[in-house]
């Protein structure tokens, strides 16, 4: 047999799917029609079975996740569910009760955990269709977000933290410095992360600025029907700063992914939006910039340590423009 790892793209979705197929047995599913939507590290795939009306969503986690993870993500979206008015993929249990199955198949080298959500109706907006309306109710949605982390003490969930203390402590750079090799490509990261190390701190870790968050908040995990917001893939979920969610947002929202539509309004209702609902930081723009410069450090963290993504030349194009964007960001020049 070809091991996993040397199977095309296409033929480890048809193992993975093998896979799904018997996860579904342990939600009473096993006879629903199974659509692949996405696989970078996990695979996501639509349920839908005539028989009960079902509609899901299933997600095949990579080998390295945690179940005990899954089990906080599922706890969150759950008080959100019956918490909020908000549009999330609710948990859908076994039908042994619980939120999660671990599955094994002949085609799959090791079990992988599998969950199953309630399928989130609407559609991923094209850059011409991201009006200013659809972006204010994106922020209004971040915000109301928010609003409920506050209100929720982290401890009941016991999330992955990631504070300053955490930030200063973790060594995740080797990856970039084995990418990188220009000194003052390096140089733009260190700095990236000493600017949200300082505000960080500034901040201060109280619940008005930190707390749960998304943590992945950008066009491809929200949709739109109508003008409603659902919101998809909380699998980020973190106790993290709350303008990280924001900078997240905005990052997706300029000229190289927007193609010929003009950002500026599209950013400026997605701060409207969030301030209808709930108070911006002082100094907001400044901390976007320096939490815009993380999320790219976050990417590039991201990017150099999975060689999947490695292998696709677009991605190696981004990761070579990114030292550029902190530059920008952070109004830092180019020197060796």
């Amino acid at each position: 047999m070809v091991d996993f790892g040397e199977l095309t793209n296409e033929q480890q979705i048809e193992q993975l799917q093998e896979l799904a197929r018997t996860a579904l047995s342990a939600y009473g599913l096993g006879q629903a029609n199974l659509t692949n939507r996405s696989y970078t590290e996990n695979a996501v795939f639509e349920v839908q079975d005539e028989a009960s009306g079902s509609h899901a969503s299933l997600r095949v986690c990579r080998p390295t996740w945690e179940p005990e993870a899954l089990r906080r993500e599922t706890a969150w979206l759950e008080s959100l569910g019956r918490e909020t008015e908000l549009r999330v993929p609710t948990p859908i249990r076994t039908t042994d009760g619980d939120v999660l199955c671990i599955v094994e198949s002949d085609g799959v080298p090791e079990p992988r955990a599998c969950v199953l959500f309630a399928w989130v109706e609407g559609e991923f907006a094209r850059p011409e269709e991201l009006t200013p309306a659809r972006m204010e109710a994106v922020g209004r949605f971040l915000g109301s977000l928010h609003n409920h982390a506050q209100q929720e003490p982290d401890t009941t969930f016991s999330v992955k933290r990631f504070d300053a203390n955490a930030l200063a402590a973790s060594d995740h750079r080797e990856s970039i410095r084995t990418y990188f090799k220009a000194e003052s490509d390096l140089r733009a990261f260190d700095e990236a992360i000493e600017a949200t190390l300082k505000a960080m701190r500034e901040l201060g870790d109280g619940p008005t600025h930190a707390g749960i968050i998304h943590g992945d908040f950008h066009q491809r995990n929200y949709v739109f029907d109508g003008d409603s917001i659902g919101a998809l893939d909380f699998e980020t979920l973190l106790w993290g700063y709350y303008v990280y969610d924001l900078a997240t947002t905005l990052s997706y929202l300029v000229p190289r992914f927007l193609r010929d539509v003009d950002p500026e309004p599209l950013r400026a209702a997605v701060l409207d939006g969030y301030a209808q609902v709930r108070e911006l930081p002082h100094a907001i723009e400044s901390l976007l910039r320096v939490f815009s410069a993380y999320r790219v450090w976050i990417m590039a963290d991201w990017l150099t340590g999975s060689p999947k993504m490695l292998e696709q030349e677009w991605v190696r194009g981004q990761l070579d423009s990114m030292p550029e964007q902190v530059r920008a960001l952070l109004g830092t020049g180019e020197s060796d």
